[in-house]
């Protein structure tokens, strides 16, 4: 791997670290200055809430703007965002209201960046190497989720919570040198820049496309089902408490034991996808995921949750990954933006019913969360086959297009 290559994606380590601080300072901060557990989830789904509202025009426009400059605007915009918090909050001038509009204006930010960002990876990475720069970057997401709240929580029993946000401000502006760095030194497509009209009919090209691919269609039909039922792993707090008894440090280390499982399923899928091949991967995995998600019914203590946790988590990052793959090298380049944008808007829908739903059906049950998980995870499990049997079987090694 060349030198410019290891500048991106140490720079966007940096970036993903600032996202893992974000996840546990943001809504710590809202909670301190309105103690109000709506606001701080609210605060907390930021980049979900970012996708509700920008995710399919930022889709288009990425396809028609210079993904790059995409990067290079929206980490400038997240790094003086969280100046300005910084300094809202030290000096005490800023309300909880004016904190949650900048929350929201950086979830928006995020979505540009998350889509352009696999725009820019197929670009740098092309053909074998892309599998491996999205494990990096995984692994870096992964290795941020559990870092950044450790930060956080270490700096908010200090009270130097808005340290953390200074920290946050800072690895956006190294995210921002990386890329400034290496910009002229990697493979870059140019586009003819950002028309406002057409917006609609470019939309809908997106979704014709995506439609018209079958391997697309079934990929993105069995992710939809997964997600709705994988939602069920919202309740492993609650049922880590009240099942199994555990307190803040148990519940701690059944989180940090999945964060575990992502970090080992980043590094090994390039691995795992050489020898299995990326299609083959994806379904095993899904169904590995569903069978792990299933066995938290079985689980009895500490350990065996953990355990648990940790399988399902390395399972489902691996799914994760070579689906995300397979997407980049077979979607033309003119349309992963709004393919990404429209899939990921589809996935993050299906998520907050399934919590509805897994909630409903666990309070229905009197708060027994077992039959709950079993449950979801026979039905992932289920879903992976079907979609092996509908095509995924005859679906071929990646083929970029032409």
């Amino acid at each position: 791997m060349r030198w410019p290559s290891r500048v991106f994606l140490s720079g966007q380590a940096a970036s993903l670290l600032g996202d893992g601080l974000a996840v546990l300072a943001i809504p710590l901060l809202v909670l301190d200055l309105s103690a109000s557990p709506l606001l701080s989830a609210l605060s907390a789904a930021s980049v979900t809430l970012g996708y509700l509202m920008v995710g399919l025009p930022a889709g288009v426009l990425i396809d028609r703007m210079d993904a790059w400059r995409v990067l290079v605007v929206t980490d400038a915009a997240r790094a003086a965002a969280f100046g300005v918090l910084y300094l809202l909050v030290a000096t005490r001038t800023g309300g909880v209201w004016a904190i949650m509009v900048i929350a929201l204006a950086v979830g928006a930010a995020s979505v540009f960046f998350e889509t352009a960002l696999v725009v820019v990876v197929k670009d740098v990475f092309p053909g074998p190497g892309l599998i491996r720069a999205n494990s990096v970057i995984e692994v870096a997401s992964q290795a941020g989720l559990l870092i950044g709240p450790a930060v956080v929580g270490v700096l908010a029993a200090a009270g130097a919570l808005t340290a953390a946000l200074l920290a946050d401000a800072l690895t956006f502006v190294v995210s921002l040198a990386s890329l400034a760095a290496v910009r002229r030194r990697v493979p870059r497509a140019r586009r003819q820049g950002a028309r406002w009209h057409g917006l609609a009919a470019d939309f809908r090209a997106g979704a014709r496309y995506l439609l018209s691919v079958r391997v697309l269609v079934i990929m993105t039909a069995m992710q939809i089902v997964m997600n709705l039922c994988l939602a069920v792993e919202k309740l492993i707090f609650y049922f880590a408490k009240d099942a199994l008894g555990l307190g803040a440090a148990g519940v701690g280390a059944v989180v940090a034991a999945g964060g575990a499982g992502g970090i080992l399923g980043a590094v090994s899928a390039s691995w795992l996808a050489a020898r299995a091949g990326q299609v083959r991967l994806t379904v095993a995995s899904a169904a590995a995921a569903g069978l792990a998600i299933a066995s938290f019914a079985a689980a009895r203590s500490l350990v065996t949750l953990g355990a648990a946790n940790l399988a399902y988590v390395f399972a489902l990052t691996v799914a994760s990954l070579t689906n995300r793959t397979y997407r980049q090298l077979i979607v033309p380049r003119a349309m992963l933006g709004r393919v990404t944008s429209t899939v990921r808007l589809v996935f993050l829908t299906a998520d907050p019913l399934g919590v509805v739903i897994a909630g409903s059906l666990t309070a229905a049950l009197g708060g027994d969360a077992r039959p709950v998980f079993l449950g979801a995870g026979v039905l992932v499990m289920v879903t992976a086959a079907a979609g092996w049997l509908a095509g995924l079987r005859r679906a071929g090694p990646p083929v970029p297009p032409g």
